[in-house]
């Protein structure tokens, strides 16, 4: 890859970082216009005031929707893995216990 296309692909990478940080703080300012110190939550990723009759924790946005359901699966996840090594941990110990009673 020569100079030209490091300091194009840099560029490219700063201008989209840009982009994604304005349109942030766009979303805050527009929040911010639009709550008036109104009894209100708000949303678990993006931290964008959201009206207490939403019954959900994230915004109407679909990059909070994906991120949440993505941390939903992975909690599910772990909790399976959790269960699932307790009983491997557990099974030998009682398979023992009854080989000792008999």
């Amino acid at each position: 890859m020569s100079r030209s296309e490091k300091i194009a692909k840099m560029a490219t990478t700063t201008a989209s970082q840009a982009k994604q940080n304005s349109t942030i703080s766009k979303k805050r300012k527009k929040a911010r216009k639009g709550v008036l110190f109104e009894a209100h939550k708000h949303c678990v990723e993006c931290s964008i005031p959201i009206p207490l009759s939403n019954e959900s924790l994230i915004c109407d946005d679909d990059d909070c929707r994906i991120n949440q359901e993505r941390k939903e699966k992975s909690r599910k996840r772990l909790s399976i893995l959790l269960y699932v090594g307790i009983g491997i941990f557990i099974i030998p110990i009682l398979i023992q216990l009854i080989g000792a009673l008999n």
